[in-house]
């Protein structure tokens, strides 16, 4: 009789665990943050979750410039009249200033017989296409007549 499972050389598994603790650490441990470099904005109001989702966007009509996306889902609604709360997306500058990001305009109807766009959460996902690309933002509604919610996407150019 040969020698039992236990008694097996340890050290191609030793080898083996060490190279996938190894690998495993890189993968976990890769993040970019500049820290000499601090891009610091603020916009909304408090409680509008400004910078809940964010996306960096190179334009490229009308105005060369890097933009960073911030979504606050709970933003004050532009007001209409129906609407307190819808949310928002910002268009900041990547800039020294802190304040000088703008309201993206998007504009959806309220109209409450159809559907409700009170606490819509635009700009809980933002994204960008990329340079000369579109700009995504992701919010839901609730359709009354068929009492469901539906996620929409804006697109914007």
């Amino acid at each position: 009789m040969g020698p039992g499972p236990s008694c097996a050389p340890r050290a191609p598994r030793l080898m083996l665990c060490a190279l996938m603790v190894a690998a495993g650490g890189c993968v976990v441990s890769a993040f970019n943050l500049d820290t000499r470099f601090l891009v610091v904005k603020e916009a909304g109001n408090p409680g509008s979750l400004f910078g809940y989702s964010v996306a960096l966007h190179r334009q490229t009509e009308r105005q060369q410039r890097y933009l960073l996306l911030a979504g606050a889902p709970r933003e004050l609604a532009v007001p209409d009249g129906y609407t307190n709360r819808t949310g928002a997306v910002y268009l900041c500058p990547l800039t020294a200033h802190k304040d000088d990001c703008e309201r993206m305009n998007i504009t959806v109807k309220s109209d409450p017989g159809h559907h409700i766009i009170e606490d819509m959460w635009l700009g809980v996902t933002v994204a960008s296409q990329g340079p000369a690309g579109r700009v995504l933002v992701l919010f839901s509604e609730t359709i009354t007549v068929a009492k469901r919610m539906q996620y929409l996407c804006f697109l914007q150019t």
